[in-house]
């Protein structure tokens, strides 16, 4: 969790990202058996690695599980679920729920992928 009560992630194309090792070791938990989004945590040492909106063409990667090199964070969301007395900073746009701008990129890339929903390689 980041200093300010959130979660550091970053959004991928599904069709942009594969396991090279480890997928095996991965293992879904869901808030209930038909929730559309999966939680993939690795068994081996219980680490939550991304989320799968199973429904969507993005993964959920957490910022912290990837290498060096990645750009720097463009925008908070869900800002109004941030606990009492947190203050954000005004280095980036802050939203109190979705951006227009982030969701006509996730139509973009969506579009750009022929509207599919491809699995990810090496991911059970």
């Amino acid at each position: 969790m980041a200093e300010d009560g959130g979660t550091d992630y970053v959004l991928y194309r599904k069709d942009r990202v594969r396991c090279s090792s480890g997928g095996e070791l991965l293992e879904e938990r869901r808030l209930k058996p038909e929730s559309p989004t999966r939680r993939m945590v690795a068994r081996c040492c219980n680490t939550a690695m991304f989320l799968d909106f199973t429904r969507g063409h993005w993964l959920t990667l957490y910022r912290g599980r990837l290498p060096g090199g990645i750009p720097p964070a463009t925008m908070r969301m869900m800002t109004a679920d941030r606990p009492e007395g947190v203050i954000l900073p005004d280095d980036i746009a802050n939203y109190p729920g979705h951006s227009g701008k982030f969701m006509l990129k996730l139509l973009g890339a969506w579009m750009a992928m022929g509207f599919r929903r491809p699995a990810v390689e090496g991911v059970p």
